[in-house]
């Protein structure tokens, strides 16, 4: 008698979607997750391209423009822990947060941001992200959270270039590069 082995959605998935190299790119990721999270998280997540970029961005370590599974598979382990911080911290179950609670949710994602995040920070991300009503959407949580990580990313490998311990050195070219792939 032979025993099956359990499907493999997640795979399954990710290789329906993928092109021809075996990546996806934010169109197929966006997609991709809502097909997820329809049935793991038993809600479609309708992510934006742009915030689907942003993630491609985020994990695409070699800058090839596309994630390949491995890269997937973080992105969607991170992703589910994302939702499960931003979840503490929507006290009314409404899918946004507000200014405060956010506040409160920076503060304790600075250890595992591995940086804390000062007010001057906190306030232009306040700025750009939040709408009429002071409120963070979830699909906005994931791109500030993207874009931290990968900055803080960014610099701590310009720093280990420039081997200084508070400050890191960019070229106008590397400057450019990095804000507008980000």
């Amino acid at each position: 008698m032979e025993i099956s082995q359990p499907r493999n959605a997640f795979r399954e998935l990710f290789f329906k979607l993928a092109s021809e190299d075996g990546k996806l790119e934010a169109k197929e990721l966006k997609e991709f997750i809502s097909e997820l999270s329809r049935t793991e998280l038993n809600e479609p997540l309708k992510f934006s391209t742009e915030t689907c970029r942003s993630l491609v961005t985020m994990m695409d370590r070699n800058r090839s423009g596309g994630m390949n599974y491995g890269e997937a598979l973080k992105m969607w382990r991170e992703i589910k822990e994302y939702i499960a911080v931003f979840q503490q911290f929507d006290v009314d179950k409404a899918g946004e947060i507000k200014i405060p609670q956010f506040d409160k949710l920076l503060r304790s994602l600075a250890s595992t941001l591995d940086f804390p995040v000062n007010r001057r920070i906190e306030m232009a991300i306040v700025r750009r992200y939040t709408d009429r009503d002071d409120k963070i959407r979830l699909q906005d949580f994931i791109i500030i959270i993207c874009k931290l990580t990968l900055m803080h990313q960014i610099f701590k490998d310009q720093q280990a270039k420039s081997g200084a311990s508070d400050s890191a050195s960019f070229s106008m070219n590397e400057f450019l590069y990095y804000t507008m792939y980000s």
